[in-house]
């Protein structure tokens, strides 16, 4: 089972938010461990935050005098038992107050003389938190003074969110993203090379002359890779090319005594025994020229430009075998149902891969063998045998391989070739039982612009 691939610029920017997220729960973790060993800290913070609040609520009276605004005074009124305070004008007077039962006595007092300060008076096994601070305009003289007894509406945690915000998401998050928006721009930038280099590899096919040299993508690995994968290619291609002509050079040699041994047998008087010698020459003679083409389908060079009349190369193939169909009581029929069909291929190899499909038609299928032109750039064949073995089509194409229920003749290379020149030309192959009896092949070519 092979594992989904994931592309690397999404890999490694996904390693880089992670990264972030890391930064960003470390921080929270370092601000959250700091006000937690200075709890003081956040409570100072939490009683200028409530100053400012009640400050900002500071309403002018026609007398001169001020007072805190209704709205502001909506905490005090839920929680009298916790929350308190008292606006000292420059008289010393009380102007105006909530909750004054909580405030201590002496601390009206002692409010305009000290300025702003934070006390922590003892209350049982609690402190009271209270605090003075000078507001409004400096003429004013006004002084206000916070108490607070317990902490029921969670003044302190907003506080300590208020400080994680400030110190955390406000700096750090516009960064992080900031940063991670580059870090993508720049990965997909780094990666063009790897592109490069993955195009050219993947133009690159063994055996074919004239290979195109690699990009230099500027990156030292990267060219390495690409003058290695050049050297395996060029090295691969020499054992092509030299087992090419190996296959070539014996299938050669061995048509002379094939054609002379033909040549005899023609002479033999007719009789069962001399029709089974001429069926196996007939195989044989087929072996020797499916090793031939088994090594030229590995080396089908295709031109951009090249285009493939499939009605014409149908036409001919048929009036080569028909008389092969004929002696193996066989009938061979064209139908061209798109007679101006045009593939972009090379010609030899479409016809070396019909040529192939229909021999293998005839010697393995037999009775009616229909070739059909179209629809498109595509060729098909039927034949009435006894259809596909079971199990996996696509076997049928691999070289050497042999259904359970096959002859004892043939070398099974037939169906491997046609696999191989569709493939070299970005074509496709289907294999099927025909719901009327017999197998039937398709072979779909790109269309010719």
């Amino acid at each position: 089972m092979t594992t989904r691939a994931v592309p690397m610029a999404r890999l490694l920017t996904r390693r880089l938010a992670w990264i972030a997220l890391a930064v960003l729960l470390a921080n929270l973790a370092l601000i959250w461990a700091y006000y937690g060993s200075d709890t003081e800290a956040l409570q100072d913070e939490m009683v200028v935050r409530e100053m400012a609040r009640l400050e900002a609520a500071l309403v002018a009276q026609e007398d001169g005098s001020y007072r805190v605004a209704p709205a502001a005074r909506a905490l005090f009124e839920t929680h009298p038992e916790a929350y308190a305070f008292a606006l000292i004008d420059a008289m010393d007077r009380v102007a105006d107050t909530a909750n004054p039962g909580l405030i201590p006595e002496d601390a009206i007092a002692d409010a305009p003389l000290a300025g702003d300060w934070i006390a922590r008076l003892p209350a049982g096994a609690e402190r009271i938190l209270v605090a003075s601070h000078e507001v409004g305009p400096e003429a004013a003289g006004l002084h206000l003074l916070l108490v607070l007894r317990s902490d029921p509406a969670n003044l302190f945690e907003d506080a300590l969110l208020a400080e994680l915000v400030r110190h955390i998401v406000l700096p750090l998050i516009p960064a992080i993203l900031l940063l991670l928006g580059a870090n993508a721009l720049m990965v997909r930038r780094s990666l063009v090379p790897v592109s490069r280099a993955a195009e050219w590899a993947r133009a690159q096919r063994p055996g074919q002359a004239g290979n195109v040299t690699p990009p230099d993508t500027a990156l030292t690995e990267i060219n390495d890779l690409l003058d290695a994968t050049r050297r395996s290619l060029a090295r691969l291609t020499e054992a092509l090319s030299a087992e090419k002509r190996r296959a070539a050079e014996a299938a050669h040699a061995l048509r002379t005594p094939l054609a002379a041994l033909t040549a005899r047998l023609d002479q033999l008087p007719d009789g069962p025994a001399a029709a089974r010698l001429r069926g196996d020459m007939a195989e044989l003679s087929q072996t020797v020229r499916q090793i031939l083409a088994s090594a030229n389908a590995d080396a089908v060079v295709l031109d951009a430009d090249a285009r493939a009349d499939l009605a014409e190369i149908a036409e001919d193939v048929v009036a080569k075998l028909a008389p092969v169909a004929i002696r193996q009581g066989a009938e061979l029929e064209l139908l061209p149902d798109e007679p101006l069909a045009q593939a972009q291929g090379d010609r030899e190899a479409i016809a070396l891969a019909l040529t192939n499909l229909v021999e293998n038609a005839i010697f393995h299928g037999g009775g009616r063998i229909t070739v059909t032109v179209g629809p498109g750039a595509s060729l098909s064949v039927r034949d009435r045998g006894p259809g596909l073995p079971e199990g996996d089509p696509q076997r049928l194409f691999e070289a050497f391989w042999r259904g359970p229920s096959a002859s004892v003749t043939g070398s099974g290379l037939g169906l491997s070739i046609v696999e191989r020149v569709l493939r070299a030309h970005g074509g496709t192959i289907t294999a099927r039982t025909h719901p009327e009896g017999g197998a039937a092949f398709g072979l779909d070519f790109p269309a010719a612009d």
